[in-house]
């Protein structure tokens, strides 16, 4: 009897243990991993025109505050842009405006791209936009940016060489007298992950005339990994 009892308890046991690995923790596990983190939308200082973003689900409560803390210094700098704008508008007598908006560009395999787009106006023909890029590695815990993607050289003169033939033979819209030299990456170069690779981000006037806009040129990783 004793040794019925024992044989039942040591195949409940095992029963247990493949049903814990099996049917609990196993789909548990691949839904944390595919869960995405979100992003809502925030007005600073009741400012309809000044929004930004902040995370919430990035499994890192560190690096979430981190990033969220990046995108307040973000809108703080930019409502000080906002209000010096309206001040020497009112002083010299013309319209201003300023706007700030903000673009989820990736959030995918543990990576986050934002582009931010901050909107002048101070008088003239037309105001100006200028881009900057907010990338993610999750899993690292850190932000990443051009420089820390093309690491070398080599990478960098591979990634000029690649945009310098697509610009030619693909957008029009930039200036036919580009030349290579006047193609250049730094850390500040704005961009943004995308399932193939990288996409480089060109400021207006940048590389074009002002009605050319921002342009963007996917890189696949292929061209410098």
């Amino acid at each position: 009897m004793n040794k019925c009892l024992k044989a039942s308890a040591a195949v409940i046991t095992v029963m247990l243990f493949m049903a814990m690995f099996a049917g609990g923790a196993g789909p548990s596990a691949q839904a944390a991993h595919a869960k995405k983190p979100s992003v809502t939308s925030h007005t600073y200082k009741n400012i309809k025109e000044l929004t930004y973003p902040q995370v919430k689900n990035t499994g890192n409560a560190s690096f979430e505050k981190k990033i969220n803390q990046e995108f307040k210094n973000y809108i703080q700098a930019s409502h000080q842009e906002y209000v010096k704008n309206k001040k020497d508008g009112e002083k010299q007598g013309y319209k201003t405006e300023y706007q700030t908006a903000f673009e989820v560009k990736y959030n995918n395999a543990g990576k986050l791209s934002f582009q931010t787009e901050n909107y002048i106006y101070s008088g003239g023909a037309h105001g100006l936009t200028a881009v900057q890029s907010f990338n993610y590695d999750l899993q690292a815990g850190k932000r990443v940016t051009l420089n820390g993607v093309l690491n070398s050289k080599a990478k960098m003169d591979k990634t000029k060489d690649y945009l310098y033939h697509y610009i030619k033979n693909h957008d029009t819209l930039f200036d036919p007298n580009v030349k290579k030299k006047d193609i250049i990456l730094t850390k500040d170069t704005p961009f943004y992950f995308t399932t193939e690779g990288i996409a480089i981000v060109f400021q207006q006037y940048e590389l074009g005339p002002y009605a050319a806009g921002i342009r963007d040129v996917r890189v696949p990783y292929s061209v410098f990994q």
